[in-house]
């Protein structure tokens, strides 16, 4: 009976984590630039996760960690000069108020007053040599290649990486992605930048709502097997003093 308890809270516990995944990714559905949250899980023994031996190999589904989907999201036109969209395997770089750099495919910029592009979050974009993008008053014209110009003269370089190991990213709010440098190499020559227009999330929402559903009604198999499994036990300690009194 312990084992049947520990397999139903910890399906209890991987339903509960996968519906919060899908309620954030369901939050998100219209976020520029979002990559939706996943759960991955593995196989487990069940005399591994109580410590028994014997009664067979039966095994289960344990959760093993929560990763980012890196599928590319629609890309949406807008006509803003400003908006910028990744054909591709590749991050803009941005850098954080610590001075530490953090990744993302929400390319929905803005200028400040002195010619800074930065983040909708007030972030500094970062050029190909990790120095914050400075643009001098003009009409901005961006390549596919990421080449900034301003009025036709060469000002820049968007600064754009390819994640090398994506389990290990981790999340800054909706859109900013961490990682280490050494996890990050220059884009390859075959990603594309688009001016004028942003991607879209990459979260499907028929399908989330859908997910939604049927991990919704596992949660709640899973509660009322655990609620039989609380009686069965609760039956069973009176029986047992019954036959010791």
């Amino acid at each position: 009976m312990q084992t049947g308890f520990y397999m139903s809270s910890v399906a209890g516990q991987m339903a509960q984590s996968k519906l919060n995944d899908i309620n954030h990714n369901l939050a998100n559905v219209n976020t520029i630039g979002y990559m939706a949250s996943r759960s991955s899980f593995s196989s487990m023994l069940a005399g591994q996760a109580t410590g028994q031996t014997g009664g067979g190999p039966s095994s289960f589904p344990a959760q093993e960690q929560s990763f980012i989907d890196m599928k590319e999201g629609n890309i949406k036109q807008t006509g803003n000069d400003l908006d910028f969209a990744i054909q591709g395997d590749a991050f803009f770089r941005v850098r954080l108020d610590d001075g530490q750099e953090a990744y993302t495919r929400a390319g929905n910029f803005i200028l400040d007053a002195d010619g800074a592009l930065l983040t909708q979050g007030g972030k500094p974009v970062l050029d190909a040599g990790g120095t914050a993008i400075q643009l001098p008053p003009g009409h901005i014209t961006v390549g596919q290649d990421g080449l900034l110009a301003v009025d036709n003269v060469q000002v820049a370089e968007f600064g754009m990486v390819t994640i090398n190991n994506p389990s290990q990213l981790g999340r800054l709010g909706n859109t900013l992605l961490t990682t280490s440098k050494d996890n990050t190499s220059p884009a390859g020559k075959d990603v594309i930048l688009r001016q004028g227009a942003v991607e879209g999330s990459n979260v499907n929402s028929i399908l989330a709502m859908t997910e939604m559903v049927v991990t919704t009604r596992s949660f709640e198999a899973t509660m009322k097997t655990i609620e039989q499994y609380n009686q069965q036990a609760s039956q069973l300690y009176d029986q047992v003093g019954l036959v010791q009194g």
